[in-house]
């Protein structure tokens, strides 16, 4: 009669639990991104439903610096305004960006309300092999009455 050894019953049963405490530590992990994602997912279709509807608003007058500090994301932000006034003399910044269209650079410019404030303006995508300055409209000091969406600063 033979007799198992004592040690090799205790291998599998250690195995077993450690097989089992990770299982339970992945399922805890999966079920936590599951979470995460139908939150964003909520995020998302109200960031979405939100736009949506503030952008086939007709325009409002844009704010101007004594309402800057009551402006939010949640209220504010996408929101169509219109303003008048001149595009100022100076250089135009052009910011780096990747779309659909392929990489170029976003043209912003300060303009000048009839109000008497200033805001820069994002007046367009131009592709990269033509950031030239001889390719853009010159707008400077001409009379220009614009609609566009009302977009806050970006944190970093």
């Amino acid at each position: 009669m033979t007799f198992p050894d004592a040690g090799q019953g205790r291998r599998p049963r250690a195995a077993h639990v450690a097989f089992v405490a990770a299982a339970c530590v992945l399922a805890f992990i999966f079920a936590g991104l599951g979470i995460w994602q139908m939150q964003r997912r909520a995020w998302k279709l109200d960031l979405i439903a939100r736009v949506e509807a503030r952008i086939h608003a007709p325009p409002a007058a844009a704010p101007g610096p004594a309402e800057w500090g009551r402006i939010s994301a949640a209220t504010d932000e996408y929101r169509r305004v219109a303003l008048q006034g001149r595009y100022l003399p100076g250089p135009e910044t052009l910011t780096m960006a990747v779309t659909e269209r392929g990489p170029g650079f976003w043209v912003l410019a300060a303009f000048r309300t009839d109000a008497g404030f200033t805001v820069l303006v994002n007046r367009g995508f131009l592709p990269e092999g033509r950031r030239g300055p001889d390719e853009r409209r010159k707008v400077v000091g001409q009379a220009a009455s614009l609609t566009g969406l009302l977009r806050l600063s970006e944190p970093g």
